[in-house]
């Protein structure tokens, strides 16, 4: 009997589902290549958020645009962050230690600014390299452990630097690296200096046999790639899905330069050699104006939809599309944004919630306007997305929303501070505020959740440790009777 009581404990104890272990790893601009940007938590709950505490800040020497990044190296957490001051730093994630600091500088535009990195790195667990381009469009290759760079490093993407920049997130798939060039704002010398998008792939393998794709042909035709992620990659295929910017076009129709020039202004299907171009479209948009998708779309499948792609445009909408046919067009056009501050950011995915949430949308109350906020979109039968709620953040430019578990994190932009929500129904759990403004993506590993702001602060907060357990009192005596 004894042995058939043991036999069935150990049964049960290996039919159990084992507990989820926290997230460790964010390698990337949203998290995954589909730009999710969600996890799951234990440690962080719709319960434990509202008692975050912050565990530590660490200011940098410059402002944060780019979204922190993290993995173990060594046995412990780090997390990587770049200012625009050309710095990159590991820190360590208990305690914001810098671990080490490298410092690529900053390049000064003619008529646009200062910028260093507003581009988020990749990191490449199978070499342990954290690439980073800067604004003198070197792709440097950090090693995660100390900051030196392997041979064969920098590597040249830009060499018209005072026009042209890197702007979203640097994305590894298929041991191939996808940069997307931009350039600052749209400005230029007419003939070879003006800014020329495209998006190239180097080969992690072989990185001195990169290849380009130029959405515009010809020199000097823009078409850049502005989104904060970069491009997103279909896991089943490796198919490759960016938005487009506008181009600067000549048309003899308006004698005019137009945006819609080639692939301007369009959201378009990539082979992942970037040979071919497999699907695209042109949502109807006005041909001159800044109207472009600065944003890479979000790659997800609902139940009882196709795979589908979601991708805001500057004029306020969120557009969705079946991207297996792209050229058939939206089969949802959503306004959320008013274009006041470009519509640019990307949404997130909850595949529990089967919803989508994104920032900056314009909420209004009481017949004014309440600033930006979260949107939360439910996909119901049909495929068809339904508002649930709203929450106003902030205002300006906001961050994607970080979703983990059954709580959404939000930044709040212009007047900065971070917020949480939760997820099934927008209810209020915490908020702290910050020095400066909060544009860059949150993340979250090891049961943390770490943000960063203009002032180069970089935050982690914590629930409070669990209170240790009483131990169990002892057994009450007895004696046999009988």
């Amino acid at each position: 009997m004894r042995s058939l009581l043991v036999a069935l404990l150990l049964a049960l104890v290996l039919a159990a589902p084992a507990t989820a272990a926290e997230n460790t790893q964010w390698l990337s601009y949203g998290h995954d290549n589909q730009l999710t940007n969600a996890i799951t938590s234990k440690a962080l709950t719709a319960a434990s958020v509202r008692r975050l505490d912050t565990s530590w800040v660490t200011r940098l020497d410059g402002t944060i645009y780019a979204s922190p990044l993290a993995t173990m190296v060594d046995g412990r957490e780090v997390v990587f962050a770049a200012t625009e001051r050309g710095s990159v730093y590991a820190l360590a994630a208990n305690d914001g230690r810098v671990l080490w600091h490298q410092t690529l500088g900053t390049v000064v535009t003619p008529g646009c600014g200062t910028y260093g990195i507003t581009s988020t790195g990749a990191i490449d667990t199978k070499r342990g390299l954290l690439y980073v381009i800067s604004a003198d469009g070197e792709l440097n290759a950090f090693a995660l452990s100390s900051g030196l760079e392997p041979p064969g490093f920098p590597l040249t993407i830009v060499t018209n630097t005072l026009y042209e920049y890197v702007w979203g997130g640097l994305r590894i798939a298929h041991d191939r690296l996808y940069v997307g060039v931009a350039s600052y704002c749209d400005e230029g010398p007419e003939g070879d200096q003006f800014p020329d998008g495209r998006l190239v792939a180097i080969p992690l393998a072989n990185p001195g046999a990169a290849t380009a794709w130029e959405p515009v042909p010809g020199p000097g035709n823009l078409g850049g790639i502005w989104g904060w992620g970069g491009v997103s990659v279909d896991p089943a295929t490796g198919d490759v899905y960016t938005g487009i910017g506008n181009s600067h076009s000549f048309s003899a129709a308006c004698s005019c330069d137009v945006d819609d020039a080639g692939y301007g202004d369009q959201m378009v299907e990539l082979s992942p050699d970037l040979s071919s171009v497999l699907g695209s479209d042109s949502v109807e948009l006005p041909v001159t104006g800044d109207y472009d998708f600065g944003a890479a779309p979000l790659l997800f499948q609902p139940k009882g939809c196709p795979p589908l792609a979601a991708a805001n445009n500057k004029i306020g909408s969120l557009y969705i599309w079946n991207r297996t046919d792209l050229g058939a067009g939206p089969i949802a056009s959503i306004p959320l944004g008013d274009g006041l501050a470009a519509f640019i950011g990307s949404p997130s995915w909850s595949e529990a919630n089967q919803t989508i949430y994104d920032a900056e949308a314009v909420l209004f109350g009481g017949g004014k306007r309440l600033g930006n906020g979260v949107q939360a979109l439910k996909v119901e039968p049909g495929c068809t997305f339904r508002k649930t709620w709203a929450v106003p953040v902030g205002d300006g430019n906001q961050a994607t929303p970080l979703v983990v578990g059954d709580v959404v994190f939000a930044t709040g932009g212009k007047p900065g501070g971070f917020a949480a929500f939760g997820a099934a129904n927008g209810a209020h759990l915490w908020a702290a505020p910050t020095a400066g403004r909060t544009v860059a993506a949150m993340i979250s590993v090891g049961g943390a959740v770490i943000g960063a702001d203009t002032d180069g602060l970089v935050y982690a907060f914590r629930p409070p440790a669990a209170p240790p357990r009483s131990p169990p009192s002892p057994p009450t005596s007895w004696r046999r009777l009988g």
